[in-house]
C-alpha cells in the first residue's frame, strides 16, 4: 500500500510539471534567449544582462544611463515542444521575445545597476496545448572594475516570471529567482594573446573566454520551491565584420523542497551554438537607417536540453535549431 500511494504521488508530481506545456518546474526560454543574446555582436545593442560571462558589456561600466529594446523573431524546429520523457511533439516553434532594459551606474559607485521587462510567447505548428505567455522582469546590481573589464565580477539578481495560458489569460503559475553568482572573461587578440587590460577592451578582441558561476533560491506558486547551483562555460568568436559564433554550456543542479512527500533533484545541461550573420548598414541605406532599423542580425542557432532526474517522469531531451531575426535600439 505505501509503495502504491508513493507511486502514485511521484506520478501525480511530474505530471504537474508537464502540464500546461514547457513551463514546468525547470522549463522555459532563459538559455536560448541568452544564447542570442549574448553574441559578440557591438552593432546590435543589448542590455547587460546576461547568464554568459562572455555577451557584450557584461562586465563593463555604463557611462551614462541608457534605455535598450531587444525584439528578437525566431523560427525553430523543436523537438519535444512540452518536455516529456518520451512522446514529445515534433514541431515548428514561434518564440518571439520583446525585451526594454534600462542600466546605469549606481552613483560614483563601481556597482551597474540594470532592470528588464519582457513579453514572450510560445506557439507550436503541430501542438497547439502546449503554448503558454511569459512576462518577465528582473533587477540586478554587479561590481564592474571601470579599470578591467576581465575582472573577478560578482553579481545579485532578482528575476520573477509569471506563467500564462494564452494569450496572457489565466497566470496558472508564479516563480521568483534571487541569485547570487560571479563572472569571469578572458579575452585574446587574433593571435590569443591576451589582450591588455582596460575598461573596455572590446575592440581589440577577438577570442572571447568565460565562466559564470552561483547559487538560486527560486519561490514558486504553486509549490515546489528549490535550490539550485549553476555554472555556464562560454566562448565567442569575432570571424569578421559582419560574421561571429559563440558556444555556451549553462549546467544547473536543482533541489526541489519536499512535497506530498515527495524530493526531487534535477541535473540540467543546454548546450548552445550560434552563428551570427550581421547586416552590413550598406543593404539598409547607411549607418542612420540601420540604427532605425535596430541593426539588425540573422543567428543561425541549434541547442539542445538534457534534464536527469530521480523522478523518472520528468526526466527529458530536447532539442532546437532554426533562426532568429534580431534587433537592438538603444536609447
Amino acid at each position: 500500500m505505501v509503495t502504491i500511494l508513493i507511486t502514485a504521488t511521484q506520478t501525480r508530481f511530474a505530471t504537474a510539471q508537464t502540464a500546461n506545456s514547457n513551463a514546468g518546474l525547470h522549463g522555459g526560454q532563459d538559455g536560448m534567449f541568452d544564447a542570442i543574446l549574448a553574441t559578440p555582436n557591438y552593432k546590435t545593442p543589448v542590455l547587460p544582462d546576461s547568464a554568459l560571462a562572455t555577451a557584450p558589456g557584461l562586465e563593463q561600466a555604463v557611462p551614462a544611463p541608457q534605455f535598450t529594446l531587444n525584439v528578437l523573431a525566431p523560427a525553430l524546429y523543436n523537438s519535444n515542444a512540452q518536455f516529456l520523457s518520451s512522446g514529445g511533439s515534433k514541431t515548428l516553434e514561434g518564440s518571439p521575445l520583446v525585451r526594454l532594459g534600462w542600466a546605469s551606474q549606481l552613483f560614483d559607485t563601481p556597482i551597474r545597476v540594470s532592470g528588464a521587462a519582457s513579453l514572450e510567447t510560445e506557439r507550436f505548428v503541430n501542438a497547439p496545448g502546449a503554448a503558454i505567455d511569459y512576462i518577465r522582469t528582473s533587477a540586478r546590481a554587479q561590481y564592474v572594475n571601470p579599470e578591467n573589464d576581465q575582472d573577478y565580477s560578482p553579481f545579485l539578481s532578482y528575476v520573477p516570471r509569471l506563467d500564462f495560458d494564452p494569450t496572457f489569460a489565466n497566470n496558472f503559475a508564479t516563480r521568483q529567482d534571487l541569485n547570487l553568482g560571479i563572472d569571469k572573461v578572458f579575452n585574446f587578440d587574433g593571435d590569443f594573446n591576451r589582450v591588455l587590460f582596460s575598461g573596455n577592451s572590446s575592440g581589440a578582441t577577438v577570442w572571447s573566454l568565460g565562466f559564470s558561476a552561483g547559487g538560486q533560491r527560486r519561490f514558486r506558486s504553486p509549490a515546489p520551491q528549490s535550490y539550485a547551483l549553476f555554472g555556464a562555460p562560454s566562448a565567442s568568436y569575432v570571424i569578421s565584420e559582419q560574421w561571429n559564433a559563440s558556444v555556451s554550456m549553462p549546467i544547473t543542479g536543482r533541489w526541489f523542497d519536499t512535497t506530498d512527500g515527495v524530493n526531487q533533484r534535477n541535473l540540467t545541461i543546454e548546450p548552445a551554438a550560434v552563428v551570427e550573420y550581421v547586416i552590413p548598414s550598406a543593404w539598409l541605406g547607411g549607418g542612420n537607417a540601420a540604427q532605425l532599423l535596430g541593426s539588425p542580425a540573422i543567428d543561425f542557432f541549434a541547442m539542445a536540453e538534457r534534464n536527469w532526474s530521480n523522478l523518472s517522469g520528468a526526466a527529458y531531451t530536447q532539442y532546437r535549431a532554426g533562426i532568429f531575426f534580431k534587433t537592438g535600439w538603444r536609447f
